[in-house]
């Protein structure tokens, strides 16, 4: 393969830097005209931005077909009903997310009375905490952190690094032990980390190639089996958790703890647990389907 002129290199270099800082600055502009709306008014806004504006984007059509194919019962009319439902939550998730630290200054918009009782003390010895796309997910980590656990959460870094750094900020007030980018590392580093008795937070629910494939809502989807493999291999106990938005900027958050199968065939363990894991959001997005991000590809 031919390489290409250094001054290609040095002109696409300059672009990407150029676009990534009219990216940031665009960030922070909006960021400042939503807070001076203020959470509820701001996660109104954005609801209705992307619920009006979305459905023009490509993604649009895969949405009605991933919701036709898991609910092929399901009337047109409802369907686009809760498609457009889908992207009013995703636009307020944006807001409240960008608005993070205000939000959390308000501790009565998030609700956990449905936990089980034992969650807290069951989780202080390490644990695997796992969740998936579906109300406001940036917030399953709020009781975590009030109750002062030791918790790291595991994420895909953004492409632009000024505002992944941004965005990262307002996110550490629920993470005391930090944030772990996903890297080729990241397994050791989480492995050491949960036999040092600390919480792990984990979305488990996005298409994961070299991992098991399983049935999920009638059709083979890919899953991770990380979360499985790290309760299983370190004999830590597993909870998995929602957040559902109960209206408005305001949310309830529950979950239960799953069993972590321990036979002589460590791979059936963590393929049945992963099953498990995958049966649970199937249940919960069957509840609340207009809640979850239908957008992504987790089907093969």
């Amino acid at each position: 393969m031919a390489t290409p002129p250094l001054t290609a290199v040095f002109t696409a270099a300059g672009r990407r830097r150029i676009a990534h800082r009219v990216q940031y600055w665009g960030l922070v502009a909006i960021a400042r005209l939503l807070g001076l709306l203020g959470v509820d008014r701001a996660s109104a806004f954005m609801g209705w931005a992307w619920r009006t504006f979305a459905p023009l984007n490509q993604r649009h059509a895969r949405v009605h077909g991933h919701l036709a194919a898991a609910f092929p019962e399901m009337d047109r009319a409802t369907r686009r009903r809760i498609v457009r439902d889908m992207w009013e939550n995703l636009g307020r998730t944006a807001a409240e997310t960008i608005l993070l630290p205000d939000l959390l200054k308000e501790p009565e918009r998030i609700t956990w009375d449905h936990l089980p009782p034992d969650t807290f003390e069951k989780a202080r010895g390490g644990a695997i905490f796992v969740s998936l796309h579906t109300g406001n997910w940036e917030l399953v980590s709020v009781p975590l952190a009030a109750a002062g656990l030791d918790l790291r959460a595991v994420y895909k870094p953004l492409r632009n690094p000024a505002v992944e750094e941004w965005l990262a900020e307002r996110r550490r007030a629920l993470y005391a032990g930090g944030l772990m980018a996903l890297d080729r590392t990241i397994a050791v580093k989480l492995k050491s980390l949960a036999k040092s008795g600390a919480t792990l937070a984990i979305l488990a629910d996005l298409k994961d190639p070299t991992g098991i494939t399983l049935d999920f809502f009638g059709r083979p989807a890919a899953a991770t089996p990380f979360p499985a493999l790290l309760a299983r291999r370190l004999g830590l106990p597993l909870f998995v958790g929602r957040s559902i938005r109960t209206h408005g900027a305001h949310f309830r958050l529950d979950g239960r703890w799953l069993e972590v199968p321990r036979t002589d065939d460590a791979g059936a363990d963590v393929e049945s647990l992963t099953r498990s894991i995958h049966a649970v959001f199937e249940e919960w997005i069957r509840e609340h389907p207009e809640q979850w991000m239908w957008a992504h590809r987790k089907w093969l």
